[in-house]
């Protein structure tokens, strides 16, 4: 879940009133602390994992998931492609959010967070379509799947998969 963005006056607000009574941060001396700490803030533990995961790693779990995704979509096409016929998009797109390796990896990332078919439709869809995207659409991120040793997708064959000429 996202946090809203306060208002400058909700900010100035909080900010007097923890000038008036002083820090509200909770001591936190054992785990019982932490976890009724954690309750009342509604976190669950898979947030609470993931979240502590990603500050003491170098692990970004929005990032890796979002290479995983479009990995799996640029799979697809190039399967598709040595079919000899590139569907639709959006086809192509139901096809990857339907197999078992995207559901998997969804909750091997988000265990705490449950699956919908169409959300994840439309964020995959969005993913690709996006100029903001396209900067992850280039050659030097994708392999051939299941080739040993991995082999790069090249330039050629990825612009025409993920772009073809009509």
């Amino acid at each position: 879940m996202k946090a809203r963005k306060p208002s400058p006056t909700e900010v100035a607000q909080k900010l007097g009133e923890t000038l008036r009574r002083g820090p509200n941060v909770p001591r936190i001396k054992s785990w019982d602390d932490l976890t009724h700490n954690l309750k009342k803030l509604k976190v669950t533990p898979g947030e609470a994992y993931r979240t502590v995961q990603e500050k003491l790693t170098s692990d970004n779990i929005r990032f890796n998931w979002k290479m995983i995704r479009l990995t799996l979509y640029v799979w697809e096409r190039v399967r598709e492609d040595e079919k000899r016929y590139l569907k639709p998009k959006i086809d192509t797109v139901r096809a990857v959010v339907e197999t078992r390796k995207f559901r998997d990896f969804f909750h091997g990332y988000y265990p705490d967070l449950e699956f919908s078919y169409s959300r994840e439709e439309k964020l995959l869809n969005k993913l690709i379509t996006e100029k903001t995207g396209y900067a992850y659409l280039v050659e030097g991120y994708y392999f051939y799947k299941d080739s040993r040793p991995p082999k790069l997708i090249p330039k050629e064959h990825l612009e025409a998969i993920l772009w073809p000429k009509k």
